[in-house]
């Protein structure tokens, strides 16, 4: 983004309120000259989560999670930076530029959508594609209503049916070729469908824009499945198929139930389970869970009733457990989908299945006291691998303890002895942790985070900086790099790096340290004489280090018989002692 698009994200944010806009989603109190709460992207008991109005900035000291308005709005809307932007120049009443970037979206869109079109009349209007539909709607169940709400259709099994559609329509290939839609010959200059002979499932977004396409074989070709690439558009890991149709039941509902397959939500949907999604292509993510948070409450996994099922359940779990949601598990009798249980079965078994699912916390420990050996070693090991498990509440302790109670009446194991397992496993329950990495909690760390509070509001300093090769003694790799965003944005002409230092960050460690040295208070010192105090100190820091080093690097040098590696490295150490007398 230019500086015409850094300007007007900088007016954006300074015609809305911070604490107004976050403040819709975490009950804010006011504390200083801080607003504070209840971190909403971690579990905690004590409030952490700090917003500074005058600055704009938000920090979470328990979990590190930092940033400005957009980054909250991104991360909490589980939204695109674009698609934040736009919605808040919206209520900003800001005018954005089309930028190339925006056109090349509408692009993208547009082969997405006339392609899905096309492929949806295929299924009708070709003799493979009627062959397609027939399995569909007597093989499958599907009804045409489903096919049709769904824009279900076919790619027939021919090289340059997409290709010649494109071409056309006037659309670019090229982009095509970006969202994997076509190949490109290995020869010449040509291109070639990357689905052939397969059932197409678009893909859609929550805004209900086709991001992607599933194919489905139906002829025993493999791969039965074949998912588009990662694309600008699509991200297998926080795509979840049938959001768009899903997300108003899952607000009514209160929960979304999770299945694998494109055929079990359709199937689902068409049987009354509205709040039906899946995955696709790859496992539950802690994303898919947050989505799933801004909506309802909890999910309903509804896995295969089989060992696979079973192991995805276990694996599902340990993303679920340190989230903000309630997750359950379903489980289906052997042998069955659910598609094909809803199916055989009727919608009455299929609420009553739902209804009874059990905590997946119940069903692991379940799960794994049931499949250890029939000895001590056997469930001993079995609790203990629960116990790593809980570990990861350490920031939960409320959470912790009702685990910690039930881990000892699922496992008939008394309350003190599991206590004692967490102790002897270097690690108590109900602590708060120690502070993140991301955030600088050694002396040198915080030396570091000092420079770069200074550099944002003085910016002009940043050269002096670069030029002193200072920065390139910063252990924190985050801060350096902020400290180079800095000046990038200074190079620019922007002056006032604070209102837009957050744009093309995208590295959540990144963020954390900017919002910690946005919200670090200097008020009332001297900032010339702190900031040369902090340089000499990074650079003395450096140097006794690095003295130790080669030091130790010589003696190593010396006792091998290497004296010619000795002398560079004795040469170096004079070079390092000259440098720091400067």
């Amino acid at each position: 983004m230019g500086p015409t698009g850094e300007n007007q994200i900088r007016e954006i944010k300074e015609r809305i309120n911070i604490v107004d806009v976050i403040g819709g989603y975490v009950t804010l109190k006011k504390s200083g000259e801080n607003f504070v709460g209840l971190c909403p992207f971690h579990n905690e008991k004590t409030p952490s989560f700090t917003v500074n109005e005058k600055k704009g900035v938000f920090h979470c000291f328990g979990c590190g999670a930092g940033g400005d308005v957009i980054s909250f709005l991104t991360r909490i809307r589980n939204e695109t930076f674009p698609d934040t932007v736009r919605y808040l120049a919206q209520v900003a009443g800001v005018q954005l530029e089309e930028r190339d970037s925006d056109k090349n979206r509408t692009t993208y869109y547009a082969i997405n959508e006339q392609l899905a079109g096309y492929y949806h009349s295929l299924l009708f209007s070709t003799p493979s594609g009627k062959k397609a539909f027939q399995y569909l709607t007597v093989e499958r169940g599907l009804t045409t209503k489903t096919v049709n709400d769904f824009m279900i259709g076919y790619a027939p099994n021919a090289w340059d049916t997409a290709v010649s559609f494109l071409r056309t329509r006037r659309l670019p290939l090229s982009m095509a070729l970006d969202l994997g839609i076509i190949m490109k010959k290995q020869t010449g200059h040509d291109y070639f469908d990357r689905f052939r002979g397969r059932i197409m499932f678009p893909i859609k977004d929550y805004r209900d824009r086709i991001i992607a396409f599933g194919g489905r074989t139906y002829g025993g070709d493999d791969p039965k499945y074949l998912n588009s690439p990662d694309s600008d558009l699509y991200k297998k890991g926080t795509t979840l198929y049938g959001i768009e149709k899903a997300r108003p039941h899952i607000g009514q509902t209160g929960y979304a139930v999770f299945v694998e397959g494109y055929m079990d939500v359709l199937l689902m949907h068409q049987h009354g389970f509205n709040n039906t999604v899946a995955t696709t292509g790859t496992a539950v993510s802690a994303y898919h869970a947050h989505t799933v948070a801004r909506i309802g409450q909890g999910v309903v996994f509804l896995f295969d009733g089989d060992e696979a099922g079973e192991k995805a359940a276990s694996r599902t779990l340990e993303v679920i457990i340190d989230s903000e949601i309630e997750g359950k598990f379903a489980v289906l009798p052997r042998g069955y989908d659910p598609d094909t249980f809803v199916i055989r079965h009727g919608d009455d078994a299929m609420k009553q299945l739902i209804g009874q699912a059990q905590p997946l916390f119940d069903y692991y420990v379940k799960r794994a006291l049931q499949g250890a050996p029939d000895d001590i070693t056997g469930r001993v090991k079995a609790i203990n691998n629960v116990i790593v498990l809980l570990k990861k509440l350490q920031n939960s302790p409320i959470k912790q303890e009702l685990y910690i109670k039930r881990l000892a009446a699922l496992s008939g194991i008394s309350e003190s002895s599991i206590r004692s397992a967490f102790t002897t496993a270097g690690q108590k329950p109900y602590t708060q942790g120690p502070a993140p990495a991301r955030v600088p909690a050694r002396d040198t760390g915080r030396v570091e985070l000092t420079i770069l509070t200074i550099l944002i509001d003085q910016p002009e300093k940043v050269h002096i900086l670069l030029n002193d090769r200072a920065v390139d003694f910063f252990t924190n790799k985050d801060i350096a790099a902020a400290v180079r965003r800095i000046k990038e944005l200074y190079d620019n002409g922007i002056k006032d790096v604070r209102g837009c230092i957050f744009q093309q960050v995208t590295d959540e460690q990144q963020k954390a340290v900017i919002s910690a040295a946005m919200l670090n208070n200097l008020s009332g010192e001297n900032i010339d004489v702190l900031y040369e105090y902090a340089v000499n100190k990074i650079k003395r820091s450096y140097y006794v280090t690095e003295q130790k080093r080669l030091s130790g690097e010589i003696a190593k040098s010396k006792s091998s018989g290497s004296g010619g590696a000795a002398e560079t490295l004795l040469k170096r150490k004079k070079e390092i002692a000259v440098f720091h007398k400067q």
